[in-house]
């Protein structure tokens, strides 16, 4: 059964992994919250994605994309309940059947840092926080809609948190980060596949529309 325990409140990451959560995101920075396994991958599928930190967000430098699995994650704890996460960090990874522990932070301070892309601050937070109230479900941590359309709205869910992490956004509130999103320039580029581009578009064309969420509790 996977758990609800944690679909509360924001975004949540752990380094890599990202879902919902009253207390905010977990994170390998912050006091010890969750140890658990990597016990599989849910929906999503790869796709071709890149970053450059050192360009800016209108940037249209040449970069290399390559092959990413933008796919929900099971972790496992060793009572057996389950939880499905979402990436923060397009190049760091978990492997399967390790264990990990995470711990709570604040959605403005993950992903952990120093390393690019580092903390995302308030505007993106922001951004996030809009972004799971809408499109995730809080009591099964799928992305809303049915299951036929899951993988490829997954693995476009994933990439625009991924933008919205990695880009060198110059807006400084959540409302101007929405229009400096593009995954054909800039610091995060991706070349979605079928479905997935089209999903793409809805969901960040959704972002900010009336006013922002905040993801609902379940308890």
């Amino acid at each position: 059964m996977v758990s609800n325990k944690l679909y509360r409140g924001t975004a949540l990451a752990v380094g890599c992994v990202a879902f919902v959560s009253a207390s905010g995101l977990f994170d390998q920075s912050a006091e010890a919250a969750l140890t658990a396994s990597l016990s599989g991958y849910a929906a999503g599928r790869f796709e071709q994605c890149g970053f450059n930190s050192g360009y800016s967000w209108n940037s249209t430098g040449s970069m290399t994309l390559w092959s990413v699995r933008a796919q929900q994650h099971i972790f496992a704890e060793s009572s057996g309940n389950q939880t499905l996460t979402w990436c923060t960090e397009v190049y760091q990874g978990v492997n399967l059947g390790n264990t990990y522990t995470f711990n709570v932070t604040a959605a403005e301070n993950a992903p952990s840092g120093p390393s690019a892309p580092g903390p995302m601050g308030a505007a993106k937070g922001g951004v996030v926080r809009d972004l799971f109230a809408r499109w995730i479900n809080a009591s099964t941590g799928y992305v809303n809609g049915s299951q036929a359309d899951r993988d490829a709205k997954s693995a476009a869910f994933q990439v625009v948190l991924w933008e919205i992490t990695h880009e060198n956004f110059t807006a400084t509130t959540s409302q101007g980060i929405l229009g400096q999103l593009s995954l054909s320039t800039g610091a995060f580029r991706a070349n979605l596949s079928g479905a997935s581009a089209s999903w793409y578009s809805q969901i960040v064309a959704s972002l900010g529309v009336g006013d922002s969420r905040t993801p609902t509790s379940t308890a």
